[in-house]
């Protein structure tokens, strides 16, 4: 960005301008430290801290029509105003009556002392914010609480809350979203600053792509939207900003790529006595899907490159035995070997599988989560540092700075979409360029896969272990509950386990618990009082989960209530019954992963698709795809179709630290010509235009690719 002041060419051209924040119009010293605090350093840090809603403010509502509930902007006078100390908790309150010629209102506000000097009676202001119907000592009153307050002032850089749609920013540390406001007002809206284009001139014109700096401004600053309908960016600017995301992204790929390519890793041959130990620890004989994949494995062992492969399987396909089978071939061979589980139950589960495999033979392995402490931990990091331990199963802890492997030679990360690309990079770090081997069973449309992991070659499990009999699945309402209870109790008589689960709502931690935790109250005292009952849920403590998941592989707990803490690898072979509660309000891929919890036994599995009141024709007929098929791969292609990319956990994770706005999945066909573009901007032999190869380059290197990834642009 620059000022159109700015003399052309040399160090102050395109986006050199923004090394200095404080350049930038609206931008103090002070602003600028608070910006830093919080990862802003630079111009294009800045554009992508997006809105995350919109205020529509252009008429201010008069007091005289405050209401409770009713959100608005005011414009008004502050007849009086004073600060005083709440008797409960110290807390500081300034209070004012604000009049206009309608009528007067009260206003509120916490721990800002301060406002009663800035705003003396008199001043004219702007109030945003919800009137709410108050208790006090007279009776009720009409009060906005912590209302937005601006003056009312000549510029459009001052009132900020009328007359236009604005923009609301998350605050992050000490950054008030009114001062991002006023920033972007000033930077976006200001007719002396440019926004200078970074992507070439024949990308724009092919794509027809509008222009950088009109789709931030429309995405800060969306204009008047028609009437009845909420504010919202223009189609164009949301896909010109989304392309430059998938852009980036599906550089950074080809990039991993080729540097892999030019990396030496451990070669861990084959050998007679090696593969005697495999058919010696094999618990079952193998589909041949999966003899198909361990061949793809070996012969990546096998080779001087270090293997980047992704495993992607079905619920039940049999991932973990063809993973665990490569950890134990390359620990016989003198190196080791490190599985990586998202949750504690998980990888706990998983550890007790490897260990009963390892019986009989000089291999040793040992469990490392935060839950381990002391002494135990201590002696687990000495033996593993020393080689003793070949073989380590784990969370997030197998990557912190203190566990130091002797030769680790292969990294096994389990649903790898729930790690962060940087997590998933600590652990390959352990190792002189291991061989790693990435899972997942979340069902991803063939359309896709080679797309979102192009920088891995992809082997799939395509067939089902003999004796797994389908889930059966069914849709039910509020009106079949009682039916539902009632063969749920006929399971458990029966000696089998049933789940109740209630997925994550509202995508907050705290409600996914509390819906928990009332269902287990009310189950357990209620429907299923008499049954052995547990419920688990991610805020335990790991020692209370593990308590709580011994019961249930021993047989003592029936009824298992619990959040999705369930939903990833958790195998309880005497699981009959799954009842997912509200679950129209998730995505198939997500039920359909729910539902491979159970029937892994031999026994019947049933999965109970509990719809709330609120469930739209739509989303039942949705629901049904789950009734029709469970061919993970179509289902994941009906999501597609039908509800887009939602579901699918984490995938904003995959373009490193995140997406803002894209979704490989929703912008499928854009994620495409990305890849395409990414590939035609790479060839050495590309024509370029004045100043774009620097200043793609630049964009590029300020997006996080790294300078030798730079140094193969043309």
């Amino acid at each position: 960005m620059e000022r159109r002041t700015s003399q052309p060419g040399g160090p102050s051209s395109a986006l050199r301008t923004t090394e200095g924040l404080t350049l930038l119009p609206g931008i103090t010293a002070a602003t600028a430290r608070r910006l830093a605090a919080v990862g802003v350093r630079d111009l294009e840090g800045l554009l992508w801290r997006l809105p995350f809603r919109y205020e529509d403010r252009r008429r201010p509502s008069s007091l005289g029509a405050a209401r409770p509930g009713l959100a608005a902007c005011f414009q008004a006078r502050i007849a009086a105003i004073h600060p005083r100390r709440s008797y409960r908790g110290g807390v500081h309150l300034t209070e004012a009556i604000v009049q206009d010629d309608t009528g007067s209102l009260h206003a509120v506000w916490f721990n800002q002392p301060w406002l009663s000097k800035g705003l003396p009676a008199g001043t004219e202001v702007y109030l945003y914010g919800k009137v709410g119907l108050y208790s006090v000592r007279g009776g009720l009153r009409l009060q906005l609480e912590n209302p937005e307050v601006e003056k009312v002032a000549d510029g459009p850089d001052q009132a900020l809350l009328a007359d236009r749609i604005v923009p609301v920013y998350r605050r992050e540390g000490d950054l008030h979203p009114r001062t991002l406001r006023r920033v972007f007002l000033k930077i976006l809206l200001d007719p002396g600053v440019e926004v200078p284009e970074v992507l070439p001139t024949d990308v724009v014109r092919e794509e027809a792509l509008v222009a950088r700096a009109e789709a931030f401004r429309n995405v800060h600053f969306p204009p008047a939207p028609t009437e009845g309908l909420p504010p919202s960016p223009s189609p164009q600017a949301l896909r010109r900003l989304v392309f430059e995301e998938l852009l980036r992204f599906q550089w950074a790929l080809a990039l991993v790529r080729r540097d892999r390519e030019l990396q030496s890793g451990p070669a861990i041959s084959p050998s007679h006595d090696a593969g005697e130990l495999l058919r010696r620890v094999l618990p079952f004989r193998l589909t041949g899907a999966q003899r198909r994949v361990l061949r793809e494995v070996f012969e990546d062992l096998a080779s001087p490159r270090p293997m980047y492969r992704l495993l992607h399987g079905d619920v039940g396909s049999g991932k973990t035995v063809v993973a665990f089978l490569a950890m134990i071939f390359a620990a016989h061979r003198g190196l080791q070997a490190a599985y990586m589980a998202p949750t504690e139950v998980l990888a706990r589960q998983q550890y007790l599988k490897l260990e009963a495999m390892l019986k009989g033979t000089d291999l040793r392995a040992a469990f490392l989560t935060s839950g381990v402490k002391g002494k135990g931990r201590r002696d687990i990091l000495a033996e593993v540092a020393a080689g003793r331990i070949q073989l380590l199963v784990g969370t997030q802890s197998l990557f912190q700075e203190k566990v130091a492997y002797r030769a680790l030679g292969l990294v096994v990360i389990d649903e790898q979409h729930r790690f962060g690309v940087l997590q998933r990079a600590q652990l390959v770090g352990k190792g002189r360029s291991p061989n790693v081997l990435v899972m997942t069973a979340t069902p991803i449309p063939r359309s896709l896969a080679l797309t979102l992991y192009g920088d891995l070659d992809l082997s799939v499990l395509d067939e089902m272990p003999p004796g797994r009999s389908p889930v059966v699945t069914v849709i039910r309402d509020e009106g079949a509950r009682r039916k539902a209870e009632v063969f749920l109790r006929k399971e458990m008589d029966a000696g089998r386990q049933v789940f109740v689960v209630f997925p994550l709502v509202e995508e907050s931690e705290v409600l996914d618990l509390q819906a928990a935790t009332e269902a287990f109250a009310r189950l357990s005292t209620g429907a299923f009082r008499g049954y052995p009952s547990a419920l688990l849920h991610g805020r335990m403590k790991p020692e209370e989960k593990e308590t709580v998941m011994a019961k249930v592989r021993s047989g003592e707990v029936r009824l298992l209530v619990a959040t999705t803490v369930v939903e990833v690898g958790v195998d309880l072979p005497e699981a009959s019954v799954m009842v997912v509660e509200n679950s129209e309000r998730f995505g198939l891929a997500q039920l359909h992963q729910l539902r491979g919890r159970v029937g892994r036994g031999g026994q019947k599995g049933y999965c109970v698709l509990m719809a709330s009141p609120a469930a739209s024709p739509e989303s039942i007929e949705r629901l049904r795809v789950l009734e029709r098929t469970r061919d993970g791969f179509e289902i994941a292609e009906a999501d597609l179709r039908l509800r887009g990319g939602g579901d699918l956990a984490g995938i904003r994770q995959w373009g490193g630290a995140g997406f803002r706005l894209a979704d490989p999945v929703r912008d499928h066909d854009t994620l495409i010509r990305a890849r395409e573009w990414a590939v035609r901007l790479s060839d050495p032999g590309r024509s370029w235009g004045t100043g774009e190869r620097e200043r793609y380059l630049e964009w590029l290197e300020r997006s996080g690719v790294s300078p030798s990834g730079l140094a193969q642009i043309g």
